[in-house]
């Protein structure tokens, strides 16, 4: 499915290359609509480019460098902690088996 406001975006950075206010406002798109891979995919076909090409590799770094950030800020789930009802369940188990233990060593 294609973007209009990405393409039109693209269009401003390609028509403007110079302009870092257009790569500025391509980028900011492409974050915000969560398709950094798309940009990257467009500067990298850009790299091949004789003028514009050290440009390109640059502006490819800063997309690697945005969705590096991206991952960051992203919730970190733990596969493998117990959900806290559990863990309260357990321990009041262990609680009431060590007392029920020392009740019984008491007695005999």
């Amino acid at each position: 499915m294609s973007d209009p406001i990405l393409e039109a975006l693209w269009k401003k950075v390609l028509d403007s290359w110079d302009d870092d206010g257009a790569h500025g406002a391509f980028m900011s798109h492409c974050q915000e609509t969560q398709q950094l891979p798309e940009a990257a995919a467009r500067y990298k076909g850009m790299t091949g480019d004789h003028d514009r090409g050290a440009s390109a590799e640059k502006r490819l770094g800063g997309v690697a460098l945005l969705a590096m950030a991206s991952l960051q800020h992203e919730p970190r789930t733990d596969p493998h902690k117990v959900p806290r009802w559990i863990a309260i369940i357990v321990s009041i188990f262990f609680v009431l088996a060590t007392a029920y233990l020392l009740h019984a060593l008491n007695n005999s």
